[in-house]
């Protein structure tokens, strides 16, 4: 599913224009990555959790040419399914 998706979604769903669909999900993606920034997880009822980890340094190798480089820290989102979500999968 891709956000063009999305917006065709909600358009055929909800009855909202082109133009209305895209800036709401664009507004919610633009929240939820402005709380990633800020570190701050995403909660969302019946679906799942977002959550910001951080990954501390380590060696890595270019498989290539063997050579040994540091992979520096850095952040990211794991996503985490809702109880109710993981019951849903199971059933189908």
């Amino acid at each position: 599913m891709t956000k063009q998706d999305l917006i065709r979604m909600m358009m055929e769903e909800l009855g909202y224009s082109r133009r209305d669909s895209k800036t709401l999900i664009d507004k919610v993606f633009s929240i939820m990555i402005q709380s990633f920034l800020k570190k701050e997880s995403v909660k969302i009822t019946n679906f799942g959790n977002f959550i910001v980890k951080t990954k501390g340094k380590r060696i890595g190798r270019n498989p290539k040419t063997k050579e040994e480089y540091i992979i520096k820290d850095r952040a990211v989102v794991v996503f985490k399914p809702s109880v109710g979500l993981r019951k849903e999968l199971k059933m189908k």
